[in-house]
Order: C-alpha cells, then sequence, then structure tokens
C-alpha cells in the first residue's frame, strides 16, 4: 500500500495504490473527504472509503450469491501499479477471472489529474471477451464538517431504483415527494438513502455552510449513500463512526445491461470541482 501526493495551490489529494484510491483531499486547510487517521484502517474489509470499485458496483447474484462491491477479491481490494506525470497520476490492474470469480481479463486503467480546484478521474477498461462490468469510485464527502446534518444536496433526477429485501435492484420507481433534490435540501430530510438515482443532466452539488462541491460526470446516475452503517473507523474531524459524510457513487444505469463486449474499451469521467460558499 502506497501513497502519493499531488498538490498545488488549492488542493492537496494524497492517493493510494491500493484499490487505486482517495486517501485524502484538503481544499482550503480543510477535509473534504472521509479520511481514516489510521492508515491500516484503510485495508480493513468491508472499508470501501473513496476506492475503485468493481468488477461490479453493488450487489449482484452470482452463482447463488450476493456478491457486495466484486467481492472479497474486488478492485478495491486489489494493489494497482502506478506512475505519476506531473499532475497526475495513473493506476493500471489485470483483473483475472480466477481471482475474482468472473469470466475473462479486464485491464483497468483509473487516471486522476489536478487541475486549479478540480480533480478529475477517468476510469477505462477493456475486457479480452463480453462480460458483465461497471466501476465506480465510493467517494464519501464531509466538506469540511463532521456532521451529515450539514450537508445539503442537488441533484436534477425525476427517478430512482427501488430494491428488493436482498438489495438487488429490482425497478425504476418515478420521484413525486419522497427523494426530491430538485433545489438544495439537507441529505437526511429522508432519512437514511441506499438508492440510485437517474440523472436528468450531468451535474450534483453537494454543499456544507462553507463548501461546495460540484460533480460532473459522463454515467447516468449517481448511488447515494448516508453512511449509516457503523464501521469501527476512526476518521478525521469526527470520533464517530457513522453519519459523517454522504457517498456519492456515479454508476452506470443499475437496470441496464451491464455486459460489455470483448476488446471494446469503455471511459468514464468524472469532474470534482471544488469551491468556497461566499
Amino acid at each position: 500500500m502506497k501513497f502519493i501526493e499531488l498538490k498545488n495551490d488549492k488542493i492537496t489529494v494524497t492517493l493510494c495504490s491500493l484499490g487505486a484510491a482517495i486517501y485524502r483531499l484538503i481544499y482550503d486547510n480543510n477535509d473534504m473527504m472521509l479520511s481514516p487517521i489510521n492508515e491500516q484502517d484503510f485495508d480493513k474489509e468491508g472499508v470501501f472509503y473513496n476506492k475503485t470499485i468493481g468488477r461490479v458496483t453493488g450487489r449482484i447474484k452470482k452463482d447463488n450469491k450476493i456478491i457486495l462491491h466484486g467481492g472479497p477479491h474486488g478492485l478495491c481490494h486489489q494493489e494497482f501499479n502506478y506512475v505519476k506525470e506531473d499532475n497526475k497520476v495513473i493506476f493500471t490492474y489485470v483483473s483475472l477471472g480466477d481471482e475474482s470469480s468472473y469470466e475473462g481479463t479486464l485491464q483497468v486503467k483509473v487516471t486522476y489529474t489536478l487541475i486549479d480546484n478540480e480533480l478529475i478521474t477517468e476510469t477505462e477498461i477493456t475486457p479480452d471477451q463480453k462480460m458483465e462490468a461497471s466501476l465506480t469510485n465510493h467517494s464519501f464527502f464531509c466538506l469540511g464538517t463532521s456532521d451529515i446534518n450539514e450537508l445539503s444536496l442537488k441533484l436534477d433526477s425525476d427517478s430512482y431504483v427501488v430494491y428488493d429485501e436482498k438489495l438487488l435492484p429490482l425497478r425504476k420507481e418515478t420521484i413525486k415527494d419522497k427523494y426530491n433534490f430538485h433545489e438544495f435540501t439537507n441529505v437526511m430530510k429522508y432519512g437514511d438513502i441506499d438508492n440510485y438515482f437517474i440523472l436528468k443532466n450531468s451535474e450534483v452539488l453537494l454543499q456544507s455552510n462553507k463548501y461546495q462541491l460540484k460533480l460532473i460526470t459522463d454515467y447516468q446516475g449517481v448511488h447515494l449513500f448516508t453512511d449509516y452503517f457503523p464501521d469501527g473507523v476512526i476518521t478525521r474531524l469526527t470520533n464517530v463512526d457513522h453519519h459523517r459524510a454522504i457517498a456519492i457513487e456515479p454508476q452506470d444505469d443499475k437496470t441496464a445491461n451491464l455486459k460489455l463486449e470483448a476488446n471494446k474499451v469503455v471511459k468514464r469521467t468524472n469532474k470534482y470541482i471544488f469551491s468556497k460558499i461566499i
């Protein structure tokens, strides 16, 4: 597990080779994302903080088992190779079928680029045969606060995914009064959230009382998770282990066919733009 720093006059971001992850991001001398105080906690089972998730995000049923975020040998638990080039770090990994219980081999490339007040993530995956695959970054955002109740969210979505009793994607439902984030709304207004939202445009906005995050993504939607599961990990800014931040995970449509064609490169880009609220 190696740590690599990118820095300019606006942002300092510490990346990690384990899971091609963001370990810590500081803007205006404040932590914008959850970051464990103890580095070894980053390797704890079930800790997905700001890591690359795959081969398949979320829960899927495979061989009569429910697999979460790629399972125990998923990408978030793998050591990536990396190269640092000026203001970017390029992570690469070859996911073999026999290590992940999936078919075939998947070439994975994750690039982080720091420009001014933006962190840009680019994922590129290439399967050697037709296979199911979809990646995300499991980013938890706190925006300088230790209390999730101080965060407000805005996104343009008219539908979200409903899950069955095993938390597998079931169907889409239209947003009415529930989960209406068309204007800035406290993230806990509707209680805890663990749902996927189809985006009508490419932007998601998150605010604390001091800072704003603008996410621009070319994924079809985002999965939101309100950090309600205590994980026993102490992070910066707080001594509690849940309800510290909200995970915003750009993902492909969970109800769509996620099968990729052989040797076809799939690219996705996210821009995380941080600013002060005047």
